[in-house]
């Protein structure tokens, strides 16, 4: 029996009638490339979107956070009790205690609320990728009040490397007989941060701890204590968070990037498979082709059907032809529009006419990356339909009159 269905899958893909070059089959063929082909463009995107939204945000920031567990913030003896104990754990890369807040930066009219990150960065190692994305300029720290802002901050301060703007400090306001006024200081501009986040190259500027910390009034204070985690410990990071809280004794609050981001990786997570169902239903679509094609195959086939069926094979043997010769060419069809999508997806990534909206997507530029999950996802669910679509005509098959048939032949 597989022998017959073999031969007439041979001779269906060599006939020199190329068979599935007729309009019927062409027509199924393109409904499912492009369906496929969406499908695929959706994904990847999403799947890239989503790679390099994660690895943006473990590069900007740190693992784990530890702040002082009630009001105010973590003193010089609080920052060495964690360093020393965090040593220990073989989790732990590197550590570093930062001095954060709030500030305005000015520049002549131009005023851009920012937040003030003052780092050691003379340390070789930082829990986030600082030094990897001051692309312009320098990184270091060492000329009298000088700092590395954000690139979309100092476009929008009209600002360029070398030149000079104002720190104002609403917090730290002092009291005079005019009224409050607000800590202001002169900064000079050495290096442009580009982390490819929104949020981070429009808001971040980097000073000095030591300076931040005189201008904040924060002598031997830290805001918080920064950690670094070795790669396979990344993902577990909200436990190592819970279990070090009560190594502490709950002395201080201790938080993961996960606890922090949990909600958006689980919301893309489920708008990439909403998308992917939705989509789905245009090969589906697409499968109303298939039933056309097959039942039109059939119709043009009944004598050789009839004669078939006159030297003995079964319904269940000619089924099995039909189906064969649909799956492979839904398999070519499929396979075929994974690439293109694929493709229109790097085209994608690499036009410039067409960006994200920062303020909206946190990226700006198209990613792109497709794995081997979603091909054999896309691959599997395509060819199911498809498989599912070619069963509905073949009942017609044991409906043919053999009698009736060779008599017209």
């Amino acid at each position: 029996m597989n022998k017959i269905v073999l031969f007439f899958l041979k001779k269906y893909i060599s006939s020199p009638k190329r068979e599935w070059l007729r309009f019927d089959s062409v027509f199924m063929v393109i409904g499912i490339i492009i369906s496929v082909a969406t499908l695929t463009v959706a994904l990847s995107i999403f799947e890239g979107y989503e790679t390099v939204l994660k690895k943006t945000i473990l590069g900007v920031n740190s693992h784990i956070y530890i702040f002082n567990a009630s009001e105010g913030n973590l003193t010089s003896q609080d920052v060495e009790q964690i360093e020393n104990k965090l040593q220990k754990h073989e989790g732990v890369e590197n550590t570093s205690a930062l001095i954060i807040t709030p500030a305005m930066a000015a520049n002549g009219n131009r005023i851009k609320g920012s937040i003030v990150r003052g780092i050691d960065w003379e340390q070789q190692e930082l829990p986030s990728k600082y030094k990897k994305y001051v692309l312009e300029g320098s990184w270091k720290l060492d000329a009298e009040n000088s700092a590395v802002l954000g690139y979309k901050l100092a476009k929008e301060l009209d600002l360029k490397l070398g030149d000079t703007f104002k720190l104002i400090s609403p917090m730290n306001s002092k009291v005079t007989p005019m009224g409050l006024k607000p800590k202001e200081e002169t900064f000079s501009l050495v290096g442009l941060y580009r982390s490819g986040m929104y949020d981070y190259d429009s808001k971040f500027i980097f000073i000095d701890r030591n300076v931040m910390a005189e201008f904040n009034s924060m002598e031997n204070e830290f805001t918080m204590v920064e950690v670094k985690m070795k790669p396979e410990w990344i993902e577990r990071a909200d436990y190592i968070a819970y279990v070090w809280e009560h190594e502490f004794d709950y002395q201080y609050q201790i938080s993961s990037w996960i606890d922090f981001n949990s909600n958006l990786f689980a919301l893309l997570k489920m708008e990439k498979w909403v998308i992917f169902i939705i989509l789905s239903f245009l090969i589906l679509i697409a499968s109303f082709n298939v039933v056309s094609s097959v039942s039109t195959s059939i119709i043009e086939k009944r004598t050789e059907l009839g004669i078939l069926k006159a030297f003995g094979a079964s319904d269940k043997i000619l089924q099995k032809i039909f189906i064969g010769k649909t799956l492979i060419l839904a398999l070519l069809s499929v396979s075929f529009g994974q690439i293109l999508g694929v493709l229109i997806a790097e085209f994608l990534s690499w036009q410039k006419f067409f960006v994200l909206k920062g303020e909206v997507y946190f990226l700006e530029e198209i990613n792109v990356q497709f794995g081997y999950l979603s091909w054999i996802i896309i691959l599997g669910v395509s060819m199911l339909i498809v498989f599912a679509a070619a069963l509905i005509p073949l009942k017609n098959i044991s409906k043919l009159n053999i009698t009736n048939i060779i008599r017209k032949a």
